[in-house]
Order: structure tokens, then sequence, then C-alpha cells
């Protein structure tokens, strides 16, 4: 059993909303993207729920995506690289840390990319080790989340402004 490192990466309006017009496109900025971008070159895998695969544009991804979902979600065109899986994301996580072949590293980087829904649950899970949030300070949207409780049981490590966006990493704090 390998260990598995989760990283998690979300990005929110002033007011906590995740989407824009039904997409978290509509909040991010070519910085965040820079972030994004360079948050996936570290890391092996993406996950994502049945939710964030309905709604944002993973039609291509340059690693594995793995969707947790309880229905079949359909990527048109499909992405080669997802696997979709109906399992808890304790499950998931114990799934991949006995059979996923990273090629990267030892041992397994796991990107979050999902929605409020699924995040806060493995926040509650304690499953999250990193927690990479932007803030997008001039835009507000739908699909709120208190940042508060996604960031209960982090400790904020960095912050970074590069308007209208702050960028904060937190660290999962331990026992």
């Amino acid at each position: 059993m390998r260990e598995v490192i989760t990283c998690a990466n979300l990005i929110v309006g002033k007011d906590g909303s995740t989407t824009l017009v039904g997409s978290s496109i509509g909040l991010s900025t070519e910085a965040d993207r820079s972030r994004f971008k360079a948050l996936r070159q570290k890391s092996d895998l993406i996950l994502i729920g049945g939710n964030t695969a309905r709604r944002e544009p993973y039609k291509r991804t340059p690693i594995p995506l793995y969707i947790l979902t309880h229905s079949k979600v359909r990527l048109q065109p499909k992405n080669q690289l997802a696997k979709q899986f109906s399992l808890s994301p304790a499950e998931f996580i114990s799934e991949i840390a006995n059979n996923f072949e990273a090629t990267k590293t030892t041992p397994i980087n796991l990107l979050i990319e999902a929605g409020p829904k699924l995040l806060l649950e493995m926040v509650r899970q304690g499953l999250i080790d990193n927690l990479y949030l932007t803030v997008n300070q001039e835009k507000s949207g739908e699909n709120q989340i208190s940042i508060s409780d996604l960031t209960k049981g982090f400790e904020l490590i960095s912050s970074e402004e590069i308007s209208p966006c702050q960028f904060r990493y937190y660290k999962k704090l331990t026992n």
C-alpha cells in the first residue's frame, strides 16, 4: 500500500460562491489558471465528483481523471483518461493506494478539483492534506460554500495577493 498525499484546489468568489453562471471558469483569472496548471504538473491523478464532471470542461486532462459518482457521467467527447467509481472518498483513496501505478513519484499525489459537496465531505473526514484556495475578491456568483467550514482543521501557511485574487495555501493540522 502506497502513501497518498491529497491536495485540493478550489476557487471561490468574494461571497464564497463556487460557480458563476454554472461554472467555476467565470471566477477564474489568468494567474489562477497558471497556478491550477502548476498543481496539475505535480500530480499523478485528478479526482472530481459527478456534478463537477457535468458542469466543467474535463474533455481532456494531462493526467488520469477519476470521477466519484453514483450515476454515470458522459463526457463529450469522451476523455480517454477518465474512469468512474461509485465509492466513498475514503474507499477511493484506499483503492488508489493499493492499485494506482504512478509514473512520477512515490507517494501518489492526488489532486482534488471537486466541487463544494465532495470537497467538504473529504475535509470533514480528514482526507485532505493540503488546500489551495483562490478567492476572487471582485466577483460573486452562486453555489456558496462557507470558507470557515472549508478551512476548519487547517493552518494558513501562506497568502499572496495578485489582484483581484488572493491565493491561500493551507496545511492540515496534525494532532
